[in-house]
C-alpha cells in the first residue's frame, strides 16, 4: 500500500485514542512501514484550529442546547450540512493540501469526520491515493458519509445499514469493532496497581468525564456522597486543568475520600483498581471499560454525540439510561452490592467487546480490496 497516514483531531480523546490503536497493531505488523498519527488540523492550521477546539468546547460547557440544535440540523437539513462542510473546506483546504503533498501518502484513514471532505477536494484536484473513515462513534450522522470514501470500518453492524440507507455500497463497509489499546487487554494485578498509587484495598469508584473532563462532574460527586455505603471515590480531571483545581479546593466538602488525579495516560490501571466507574458515554470510554469488563454507570451525555450513543447502549440492554441525582448513586450502590447485577453489566459488555478490532482494522487497511 505504500505511505500511509492516520489523520485525527482531538474534538475529545475517542478520535485520537481509536488512531493510535490502530497504528499500533498496524505497526506490529508492517515493521518496514510505519504509519503516522496526525492531529491533521493542528499539522496544517495551529492557530485557527485552537480556536476551533476552544469555541467548541465552549459550546458544550456554555450553551449544550445550541450544539446540540447544530448536530441535529447538519444531520437532518442537507443544506445545513452542506454549508458546513463548505465552510470547513474553505478555512482548510490549501494549507492541508500543501502539507498532504509534503508527506505524500499513497493512502489515508481518518478517525475523525471533518477530514473527509478535505480528502474529497484532494482527490478531486489530482491526487491518487485512497481514504477512509474509522467511525469513532456508534450512529453515523451525516457528516461521516462521504461517497468517494474507498472503505469504512464501523465499530457495529446496524452501522452498515446506517451508510446504505445514504447510498454507500455496503460491501466496502467493513465491521471492525471499536479499536482499543492493547494495554486494555493485558493481565494487570489490583493489589500491585493499588500499591503503586498507594492506595488502600478498597471498594472505588471511578469518576471521570473524559480527556477534556465535561460533564458536572462535582455534581456527580455530591450525589455519590450521599450514599451511606463504604466506598472511596477516585475522579479524573483529564485536561481540564480549571475542574482539577477546582476538586482539589473541593476535597474536603465530601465526606469520603476521594482521590483527584489529572489526565492520566495508564487509565487501564485505574479501571483495574476501581469497581464501578462513572462517566457520560464518550465512545472510547465506553469500549475500554468494556473490554476491561468494568461495569459503569451512565451520567448525562453531551448534547449530540454522546446522546446518540446513549440511545445505542440503552437499546443494547447495557444501561437502562443516563441517570443523575438519586438515581445514580442507587445505581452505583447496586452495582458495589449486588455481584448478579454486576455480572449481567459486565456479560453485556462483553458482548460489544472486540479485543481484536485494531487488528481487524489494519487487516482492511492491508487487504487486496484497498490496495
Amino acid at each position: 500500500m505504500g505511505k500511509g497516514i492516520l489523520l485525527t483531531e482531538e474534538f475529545g480523546s475517542g478520535h485520537t485514542l481509536a488512531a493510535w490503536a490502530v497504528a499500533e497493531a498496524w505497526n506490529s505488523r508492517h515493521p518496514d512501514r510505519p504509519v503516522e498519527v496526525v492531529r491533521g488540523m493542528e499539522r496544517t492550521h495551529p492557530g485557527l484550529t485552537r480556536v476551533v477546539i476552544a469555541a467548541y468546547v465552549a459550546l458544550l460547557r456554555r450553551w449544550p442546547g445550541a450544539y446540540r440544535w447544530l448536530y441535529r440540523v447538519t444531520e437532518d437539513v442537507p443544506a445545513a450540512y452542506g454549508g458546513a462542510s463548505k465552510l470547513l473546506t474553505a478555512l482548510y483546504a490549501r494549507p492541508f493540501a500543501t502539507w498532504m503533498s509534503k508527506a505524500d501518502p499513497s493512502w489515508a484513514m481518518t478517525t475523525h469526520p471533518f477530514f473527509l471532505a478535505l480528502l474529497d477536494r484532494l482527490r478531486r484536484q489530482g491526487w491518487r491515493g485512497k481514504f477512509g473513515a474509522l467511525v469513532t462513534d456508534f450512529h453515523v450522522h451525516r457528516f461521516w458519509w462521504w461517497p468517494s470514501a474507498d472503505w469504512y470500518c464501523v465499530p457495529f453492524p446496524w452501522m452498515r445499514d446506517e451508510l446504505a440507507v445514504r447510498g454507500y455500497p455496503p460491501e466496502r463497509v467493513f465491521v471492525t469493532g471499536f479499536p482499543v489499546r492493547k494495554m486494555f487487554s493485558l493481565s494487570v494485578s489490583r493489589p500491585e496497581v493499588e500499591m503503586k498509587f498507594g492506595w488502600p484495598s478498597s471498594r472505588r469508584v471511578l469518576c471521570m468525564g473524559g480527556g477534556f473532563g465535561l460533564g458536572d462532574v462535582v455534581r456527580w460527586l455530591d450525589w455519590l456522597d450521599a450514599s451511606a455505603l463504604d466506598f472511596e471515590v477516585a475522579v479524573v480531571a483529564g485536561r481540564n486543568r480549571k475542574l482539577y483545581e477546582s476538586l482539589r479546593r473541593l476535597q474536603g466538602r465530601w465526606r469520603r475520600v476521594c482521590r483527584v488525579l489529572g489526565y492520566c495516560e495508564s487509565i487501564h490501571e485505574l479501571y483495574m483498581a476501581s469497581d464501578v466507574l462513572v462517566t457520560k458515554p464518550g465512545a472510547a470510554t465506553v469500549m475500554e471499560a468494556a473490554a476491561m469488563g468494568l461495569p459503569f454507570v451512565c451520567a448525562p451525555p453531551l448534547p449530540g454525540h454522546e446522546e446518540d450513543n446513549a440511545r445505542v447502549l440503552t437499546n443494547l440492554g447495557i444501561i437502562s439510561g443516563p441517570c443523575a441525582g438519586t438515581e445514580m448513586r442507587e445505581a452505583v450502590e447496586q452495582l458495589l452490592l449486588d455481584e448478579t447485577a454486576r455480572q449481567r453489566i459486565k456479560e453485556r459488555l462483553s458482548s460489544i467487546a472486540r479485543p481484536d478490532a485494531a487488528e481487524s482494522v489494519a487487516d482492511v487497511l492491508g487487504s487486496e480490496g484497498i490496495e
